[in-house]
């Protein structure tokens, strides 16, 4: 198995943990740290072999860096902060659907060998569907204002 995937289960415990204790910093600093782990080895990927579906990867988990860069802002409730924070959370939904997508379609980009890495392809899968779920939870707590409105 793959060690990175391994490694890869820790920030969906970190965004786990954000959300069930609706801390909105772990949240996001689950997302950032595992586009941190899936960039430089899509990039590597793509040296290796100059195959466009990993340079277009790295792209698309760096986007999901640039959305979930922590910070220490809190939900204050305003509608503005609703409105960004819904369209991030679908912008992650999406971008990790698509990951599903992607491996399950063409798992050859994920690893070398497929017939002997059916586990790894799997975790993976399932690794990305945690991280396509989180953010559902958090659309449907936030429009039901179940979540903590702190100031800033």
């Amino acid at each position: 198995m793959d060690a990175l995937v391994l490694i890869a289960t820790i920030p969906v415990f970190i965004s786990l943990y954000g959300v069930i204790k609706k801390q909105r910093f772990f949240f996001l600093l689950g997302y950032f740290l595992f586009s941190f782990l899936v960039i430089p080895d899509e990039i590597s990927r793509y040296i290796d072999s100059p195959d466009i579906s990993h340079l277009l990867f790295a792209t698309v988990f760096g986007l999901q860096a640039i959305l979930t860069f922590p910070n220490k802002l809190n939900y204050d409730g305003t509608k503005v902060f609703k409105s960004f924070g819904i369209k991030t959370m679908l912008s992650l939904f999406l971008i990790n659907t698509i990951a599903v997508l992607l491996i399950n379609l063409h798992p050859e980009s994920l690893v070398d060998d497929v017939q002997n890495n059916g586990q790894t392809l799997n975790i993976a899968m399932i690794i990305h569907g945690v991280f396509a779920l989180i953010p559902v939870i958090g659309c449907y707590l936030m429009l039901s204002n179940k979540m903590e409105v702190r100031s800033n």
